[in-house]
């Protein structure tokens, strides 16, 4: 059983009911557990008016795991931030804790921006 760890860039597709996303989830649910890290669900609730929110919201939680951040995440992050910008690479912290999530806790990372994460440790599901 493999697990994925949704993007914000998915998530907020699927509620907008893209039909190649609504597959992609639903086949993934089929072939194991599907998660997203408590970052995206900030991104994600961004998007959405009040209304919006207390519709989609509750529908969310029930569909995914919510990974939450802990002190191995955000040493792991650091870590990467910090090499990174040795290196003259600007990474967002927070695409630097979603990635720490995936990989410290398994998860093949499901996303439209590979590019935002070049950790080589990054496992990701391709679509």
């Amino acid at each position: 059983m493999t697990n994925y760890l949704l993007d914000s860039d998915i998530l907020m597709d699927f509620f907008k009911k893209k039909k190649d996303l609504v597959r992609l989830v639903s086949e993934l649910m089929g072939k194991g557990t599907i998660a997203t890290s408590i970052l995206s669900v900030t991104e994600v609730r961004a998007g959405w008016t009040l209304d919006q929110a207390r519709f989609f919201l509750p529908r969310f939680y029930r569909l995914v795991k919510i990974e939450d951040i802990n002190l191995d995440i955000a040493e792991l992050a650091g870590k990467y931030r910090n090499e990174y910008k040795s290196k003259g690479i600007a990474i967002p912290t927070i695409d630097t804790l979603i990635a720490s999530t995936a990989i410290l806790n398994g998860y093949q990372l499901v996303t439209r921006n590979k590019k935002d994460f070049p950790m080589p440790e990054i496992k990701f599901y391709d679509f």
